[in-house]
């Protein structure tokens, strides 16, 4: 196997890896606002924090997009329909992770403007970073969780068929999709609160899938038949 086919690979494996720390750490770098009460003044009191949080939620839409345009190649060979499927919900994934940076940033923002700002207008500027937040866990729940488990299960399910990876991995990857979708059903019909810890629970596979998945592309790669002709 060529050297710029391996090097592919480990970029590939190295995008995962990006996708799933970054995802966790800028979470936790907003602890402050989605835990608290008080947006405002929990934003104000850790605006390095939501910064923070905003930059590595960059790492993870710019991974995402990594993992999307490195894949795509090698699942449009299999499957140009379910390929362009996954490309669309990596897309979709993206867009929902970029519109809960901006209600972050927003937030921090009017955090720093309320300081200026009268009794009245404060209550109101409060009343819009809750509803932020809530922008910001919707769109945490369409896209890293329900986006992420659609194109997740496209992709394990071209690796299962295809055999380009063990089939124990691929269907390792179909049952973590399958969780963190089953997360998001139960997020949006309110069965489950948001950030809860049966939250973690269910998205705990696919982070797990996507850092062996990392591993096993930068040690070993894909497998030779992902490279015969059809």
């Amino acid at each position: 196997m060529n050297t710029s086919i391996r090097r592919n690979e480990k970029i590939t494996g190295a995008f995962f890896i990006a996708a799933t720390t970054s995802a966790i750490i800028g979470q936790q770098f907003y602890s402050p606002v989605l835990n608290g009460a008080d947006s405002l003044d929990n934003a104000y009191a850790a605006s390095t924090q939501i910064a923070l949080g905003a930059f590595f939620e960059l790492i993870l839409a710019i991974s995402n997009i990594g993992t999307g345009i490195m894949l795509y190649p090698r699942l449009k060979r299999y499957s140009e329909s379910w390929g362009l499927g996954y490309a669309l919900f990596r897309l979709l994934e993206v867009v929902f992770i970029l519109i809960g940076l901006l209600s972050m940033l927003t937030i921090m923002t009017l955090s720093k403007e309320a300081l200026s700002m009268s009794t009245e207008t404060k209550l109101s500027a409060q009343s819009i970073a809750g509803f932020l937040k809530q922008v910001y866990s919707w769109a945490f729940i369409l896209g890293p969780h329900f986006m992420l488990g659609i194109n997740t299960l496209i992709y394990s399910s071209i690796f299962y068929l295809s055999q380009i990876l063990p089939k124990k991995l691929a269907i390792f990857g179909i049952m973590g999709a399958v969780l963190i979708l089953l997360a998001a059903v139960l997020e949006i019909f309110g069965y489950i609160p948001h950030f809860s810890s049966s939250i973690i629970f269910l998205a705990l596979p696919i982070a797990v899938y996507e850092m062996v998945l990392a591993g096993w592309l930068i040690i070993r790669g894909f497998n030779k038949v992902a490279y015969m002709p059809l």
